[in-house]
């Protein structure tokens, strides 16, 4: 005959409370080598204060393009006239352009122009009709003595043409460029042709403006 004690715990509780003391003496023991592992911390505090000073605005700084100073003017262009007929007597530059410089134009190309500017005031002019050359060279001193003879990549420039301009489109970097005239008689009908509106020779003279851009 076995008797039961009602006070005393089950196996299975025993077990159960057993398993909870474990846990405990794990979590504590984990607990415990985070502590012995040593921390400390601290907070942020107000110090001295004071206005924030003004902002001032500074001088604007211009960008510079790539291309400044590659364009030089030539001299002005002289007419020489026998009666009504113009004509030029010596091959001219107009302008050159350089874009030799390696650093700045290696694998670009651009567009050059040569533009008339002031086709308004040119009413003394029965016309005026110019052919513009263009000649490559290495070093843009060379363009001082370029040999224009009208075969260097010729185009007309017009002035009937309100637009008035001939352009070099696609031009490589790493050359220097010759824009000029060859000389002329003044009456050439598919060239230079140089005539006046009256017996005495203008008073007002053509405006040219030399352009570069890039291309690509």
């Amino acid at each position: 005959m076995s008797s039961f004690d009602p006070s005393s715990p089950s196996p299975s509780r025993s077990r159960r409370r057993l398993a909870a003391w474990a846990a405990f003496g794990v979590a504590g023991l984990a607990t415990g080598a985070v502590w012995a592992s040593g921390f400390a911390q601290n907070t942020g505090a107000n110090d001295a204060t004071a206005i924030s000073p003004a902002l001032g605005k500074g001088a604007p700084t211009v960008p510079v393009s790539p291309l400044t100073g590659t364009v030089t003017a030539g001299a002005n262009l002289p007419f020489d006239w026998e009666g009504r007929w113009g004509m030029l007597s010596a091959d001219h530059l107009m302008a050159t352009v350089d874009l030799t410089d390696a650093t700045k134009f290696t694998g670009k190309t651009y567009n050059v122009a040569l533009l008339l500017a002031n086709t308004s005031d040119l009413t003394e002019f029965a016309s005026l009709q110019l052919k513009i050359e263009r000649i490559a060279v290495a070093d843009p001193a060379d363009c001082a003595t370029a040999d224009f003879d009208g075969t260097e990549d010729p185009l007309i420039l017009d002035s009937d043409d309100e637009d008035s301009g001939v352009y070099y489109n696609g031009l490589a970097g790493l050359s220097a460029y010759c824009i000029g005239v060859a000389s002329s008689p003044g009456d050439e009908v598919d060239g230079t042709f140089i005539r006046s509106a009256q017996d005495a020779y203008p008073t007002k003279w053509p405006k040219f403006i030399t352009t570069v851009e890039r291309a690509s």
